[in-house]
């Protein structure tokens, strides 16, 4: 790797003679990405390689011991990972990371006998700003990439023994490497000051800001302020580890027993050196520590029981309270939901009282203590009702049914703790109940009483003599969900 950052330097040195500076450049750093990807292919026969489709994902298909030796220039060349918002560090559901991560290379290492092994994480911030804001900046976006990959790899217990992690508070060599990619034309001015500084950052600055009565400044915010507000990651997965111990039967002992030895592959450490000044200190903090605040009830109601509207009755407001219990991790959790409504139009004999409790389990598809997205459920309920629309028709009885729900949960804020779901379900429902009227159904006077529809012998008559079953839509939903109760915060180990 010596021999071809001293070879790629000559060429530039040759090149600064014929060629104009942004071609210049780009000749340059093509030759520096071929020397990468040389070296990635390991010293004794391919040891590491990059995926070709997940350049950040360095794969041994032998299984080795020795993890790769990942420098800043390496990472720099081949990291990707989340961008956050300036002065933020909540994930952002729609960065073109997450997508890459859960739909690309998750479903690929499904089809491979791999196990990640180590996870190299680097948050950073923009210059601007002060500075210790940058540096709670720089940590929590380290700490939001470390718990997603966390997440999406299934919350595995040793994670934190796999990861390496660091944060820049305010990414100068980053930069650096940004302008020269883009053959910036005030490349070479900003690159001398940073050397000329030492890896100082407050010296940095306060120059940089300087120059050009602050033009310049202004322009590197627009320009390439935004992509140094990331976090971003290199993964390296190997083969599974083979069985701890091989008999060799290559001699016999003066006891008889064969020999056991233990046969462990040794990696090649994959280095690469650094192309700015190596004498360059950039602060990094220790790695951090990871902390789980999951919820664990959330209340909830449907807005449509709550506005509900009965056709011949008219607006029947109700209240719908919902109660949902989430486990830690997995994809089951479990609704309990109970809807109330009492309307008493007396002068116009109109009544819709309804009670109806329903218990619900479901399953979410995405899973990993997340609990958005679709879900598939499964409920059972029991209602207990009186509907009157008029003098001479009213019903009164109880049912009960089940069958399947079908819905999908939005986050409506960054937290995450406020949600919108629509949901709709289906099944049989099956009802006993009894017409009643008012007044007495013989004497005909207007006595205020209200009686069954029955006309027979009072000693036969029986009460829930008549029965409806449905089959089919039996509900719809649209909810709003609101976390009240978290799980006490927990470090993942």
């Amino acid at each position: 790797m010596l021999f071809c950052n001293f070879a790629a330097k000559t060429y530039y040195v040759k090149l600064s003679l014929t060629i104009a500076p942004r071609r210049r450049t780009l000749i340059c750093l093509l030759l520096s990405t071929l020397c990468v990807q040389t070296l990635a292919q390991g010293l004794d026969g391919a040891v590491y390689h990059q995926l070709k489709d997940f350049p950040f994902v360095i794969v041994s298909d032998d299984y080795v011991a020795t993890p790769p030796t990942v420098s800043d220039s390496l990472f720099d060349a081949a990291a990707v990972g989340l961008r956050f918002k300036v002065n933020r560090t909540e994930l952002q559901p729609t960065d073109p990371f997450i997508p890459l991560f859960r739909e690309r290379l998750l479903p690929w290492l499904k089809t491979q006998d791999m196990e990640l092994r180590q996870v190299y994480v680097k948050g950073a911030a923009s210059p601007e700003g002060p500075y210790q804001n940058n540096v709670r900046l720089s940590r929590g976006r380290t700490a939001r990439l470390i718990e997603f990959i966390s997440r999406e790899m299934g919350d595995k217990p040793d994670l934190a023994n796999m990861v390496s992690a660091s944060s820049v508070t305010e990414d100068y060599g980053l930069l650096v490497k940004m302008m020269g990619q883009a053959g910036d034309a005030d490349y070479d001015r900003v690159r001398r000051l940073w050397l000329d500084c030492q890896g100082d950052e407050a010296c940095c600055k306060r120059r940089l800001m300087a120059l050009d009565g602050g033009r310049l400044w202004r322009r590197l915010l627009r320009q390439y302020f935004p992509q140094l507000r990331q976090a971003r990651v290199v993964l390296w997965f190997a083969r599974r580890q083979p069985p701890v111990a091989v008999v060799v039967a290559e001699q016999k002992q003066a006891t008889g027993a064969f020999a056991r030895v233990e046969r462990r592959p040794e990696g090649v450490s994959l280095t690469v050196h650094e192309e700015l000044n190596p004498t360059i200190n950039i602060s990094v903090a220790p790695p951090l520590p990871v902390y789980r605040r999951r919820h664990l009830i959330a209340l909830r109601t449907n807005l449509l029981h709550d506005l509900f509207y009965m056709p011949n009755f008219g607006f029947a407001p109700g209240i719908n309270a919902q109660i949902e219990y989430y486990p830690l991790r997995g994809h089951y959790t479990l609704n309990a939901a109970f809807t109330y409504t009492n309307h008493r139009r007396w002068s116009s004999h109109k009544f819709f009282q309804w009670r109806d409790a329903q218990l619900e389990l479901r399953r979410y598809f995405r899973g990993g203590g997340v609990f958005t997205g679709p879900y598939l459920g499964l409920y059972a309920q029991g209602t207990v009702y009186g509907i009157g629309f008029s003098a001479t028709k009213g019903w009164q009885g109880e049912g009960g049914g089940g069958g399947l729900s079908l819905g999908y949960v939005w986050p409506l804020n960054r937290k995450g703790n406020l949600r919108l779901e629509l949901s709709a379900s289906a099944g049989a429902f099956v009802t006993r109940y009894d017409p009643y009227i008012y007044n007495h159904p013989y004497v005909g006077r207007d006595d205020g009483l209200y009686y069954y529809d029955y006309y027979g012998n009072a000693a036969n008559f029986q009460e829930r003599n008549y029965r409806f079953t449905w089959f089919g839509p039996t509900n719809a939903g649209l909810h709003l969900t609101y976390d009240i109760i978290y799980r006490k915060k927990q470090r993942v180990k």
